[in-house]
């Protein structure tokens, strides 16, 4: 299995792109930090119930995790084509604040960064409007 499509790595994924401890997150959902790591480092799969609770600590649909700990009961039987690409760049990530970006070997400047960032963005608002 991919490591980047399993429990484990988006449950860290989240954590660290919140800023939060194991710690913290244990606490919020009532889990031990022990288990929130064995989940991580993909020694043991949590239960279908702390999977929810983490969903809803983390505010989003409970069958994206479900999906990724339970792939035979909850994961989609169709791929979209989007995903089968192997090449595919997430826009979330190209305009993300951390990510630096390089053209010939070269970093390209916070300010054309965020140049490419408004195109970007902008692209993608004008398609929603006309769908």
């Amino acid at each position: 299995m991919n490591m980047e499509n399993t429990i484990g790595s988006a449950l860290r994924r989240i954590r660290k792109n919140r800023g939060e401890s194991i710690v913290e997150v244990a606490k919020a959902t009532h889990t031990s930090p022990a288990s929130f790591t064995k989940w991580e480092n993909e020694q043991n799969v949590p239960s279908e119930r702390s999977v929810r609770k983490l969903a809803e600590y983390y505010d989003m649909d409970p069958l994206e995790l479900l999906a990724l700990a339970y792939p035979d009961k909850y994961a989609s039987k169709e791929a979209p084509a989007e995903a089968s690409t192997a090449n595919a760049i997430r826009v979330e990530d190209i305009i993300a604040p951390e990510t630096e970006l390089s053209y010939n070997g070269k970093l390209i400047p916070a300010s054309d960064k965020n140049l490419f960032a408004a195109f970007i963005s902008g692209i993608l608002l004008s398609k929603k409007d006309v769908e």
